[in-house]
């Protein structure tokens, strides 16, 4: 369940909380000790806010046959070591739908 208190909002420059539309880009992001979430809304990715053990979410908004259309990508990355990436896979779709 999502708590409010521990979602913190960045937005970039030349970003409000409503425009511009196209070429918006979410980075999500989490900490594991804190439960806290850190959504970085901006021009781009927030490239400088994912750390080498990755789950984040990152999402844009596009343009498709005259229709808005939000895109998601989801990268969970084990290091190479495949029963490191498959428990991180697990707990990772487990919290989706917070995300």
């Amino acid at each position: 369940m999502l708590n409010p208190d521990k979602l913190y909002v960045e937005f970039r420059e030349g970003i409000t909380s409503t425009e511009p539309i196209i070429h918006r880009r979410y980075t999500l992001t989490h900490s594991d000790i804190t439960a806290e979430l850190f959504l970085t809304i901006g021009l781009s990715f927030a490239w400088d806010k994912i750390s080498p053990m990755r789950d984040e979410v990152l999402g844009e908004w596009t343009i498709n046959r005259g229709c808005y259309v939000y895109n998601v990508y989801l990268d969970v990355d084990g290091q190479s070591d495949q029963t490191v990436a498959t428990k991180r896979n697990d707990i990772f779709r487990r919290e989706l739908p917070l995300a």
